[in-house]
């Protein structure tokens, strides 16, 4: 049995970044970029009205009261054909290119108008309200660098900046085979000695809110041969292959002897984690391989904990562990001492302090604690038990 730090290490060093591609650019949220990105225009790429008011010279403007002759308007989208002349002014729209001749902005609600004549009260500042042609990226400047990821605000970037196609690392694909004669569809009754299929759609729930490509082979029977077909199935077309169940040291649990049967490289079979001990790491040819337990809370668990960062890894994403701080406990806690003990619970911020409560059972199959839950405290080895107002290590999940 491996410690959790060392499989962590294990698996992160056996996941490779991806190659890149180029993808439409409404394809490309949650992404990471795989090319630098400079500007190919000024940003605003002409003097720019912030508000809705009236353009004018800012000369024409003192302590007192002044006088405009309104000769016009533009709206956002207008080419101004007229330049401003001393005394005269232009209503604009927020957006709309400034005039020639005016180098200032005035509030609409701080004039008063009457007909064609403006009446303006104290002096407006140059540049007053006007966003200046490439002030805030000029042509050429770097913009993002090879690695960022992709949220709404830097979509909205690159569109500005006329990018419609854009480099990006590739997602992985993960094939998901679920194993266990126990199993039944979610629309099945349930019979003496079934549970309905719950590892599957967790786990591709899971692969889905990591942004990645998934695809699910369905219920395999626990028969030697058949799991072995579909894990060479899967190995050819995934770059991940992700199993439930069949991890153990049962009579029915293949996994390990089809691992060997095709050659894979097996680099742990257990680990010093709860839930999830029995969770295998393989690879084979460029590809991961994840054998995870087949309870419920164990499966999601061991996910979070080993799949997740190999994927964010994959794709590129610089966030590859969630981040830990520290949690002050709301009610006592026991564990066994023999393995990192992950507890889910509810965490809450109170007055800038993340507080943790229980949220109930936490044995390996306890799916509905986990749906009461938004993270984990993290018990470590060797010890046994934690009491209310104790402090530790915990981490929000599905991040």
């Amino acid at each position: 049995m491996i410690k959790l730090c060392k499989a962590l290490d294990v698996v992160l060093d056996n996941a490779s970044l991806l190659e890149s591609e180029t993808i439409p650019l409404n394809e490309a949220l949650n992404r990471v970029l795989a090319e630098n990105i400079n500007s190919k225009d000024n940003l605003p790429p002409f003097n720019k009205s912030s508000m809705d008011g009236y353009a004018l010279k800012s000369t024409d403007t003192g302590e007192g009261q002044s006088k405009f002759k309104i000769v016009g308007s533009i709206k956002a989208g207008d080419v101004p054909r007229t330049e401003i002349k001393k005394g005269e002014a232009i209503k604009i729209m927020t957006g709309a290119a400034v005039p020639k001749g005016a180098d200032a902005v005035i509030q609409i609600e701080k004039v008063k108008t009457c007909k064609d004549e403006l009446e303006v009260c104290g002096k407006v500042c140059e540049g007053k309200n006007v966003l200046m042609e490439g002030e805030e990226i000029k042509k050429g400047d770097s913009v993002f660098e090879r690695g960022t990821f992709l949220r709404p605000s830097e979509i909205g970037m690159l569109a500005s900046l006329g990018y419609g196609r854009v480099q990006c690392y590739r997602k992985p694909k993960i094939i998901i085979i679920t194993t266990g004669d126990e199993l039944v569809g979610v629309d099945d009754k349930i019979t003496e000695g079934k549970v309905r299929n719950c590892n599957e759609y967790a786990l591709v729930a899971l692969s889905k809110n990591l942004n990645v490509s998934v695809k699910s082979y369905g219920i395999v029977e626990d028969q030697k041969e058949k799991i072995l077909g579909a894990v060479k199935n899967a190995l050819e077309e995934g770059d991940i292959v992700i199993t439930s169940g069949g991890v153990s040291v049962g009579d029915y649990d293949f996994i390990e002897d089809v691992l060997h049967e095709i050659g894979a490289d097996i680099k742990f079979t257990s680990v010093e984690v709860k839930p999830g001990k029995p969770v295998t790491f393989a690879t084979f040819k460029n590809k991961l391989f994840f054998g995870l337990p087949g309870n419920p809370l164990s499966v999601i668990n061991t996910f979070e904990v080993f799949a997740a960062p190999a994927v964010k890894k994959m794709m590129g994403r610089k966030d590859v562990i969630n981040d830990e701080f520290p949690v002050i406990l709301e009610d006592d806690f026991k564990s066994k001492g023999d393995r990192d003990n992950y507890i889910y619970v509810n965490i809450e911020k109170k007055d800038g302090k993340y507080y943790a409560r229980n949220t109930g059972m936490q044995s390996s199959n306890a799916l509905f604690t986990l749906t009461r839950s938004n993270g984990v405290i993290i018990i470590k080895k060797g010890i046994k038990s934690v009491r209310a107002g104790d402090i530790l290590n915990g981490k929000f999940i599905f991040k």
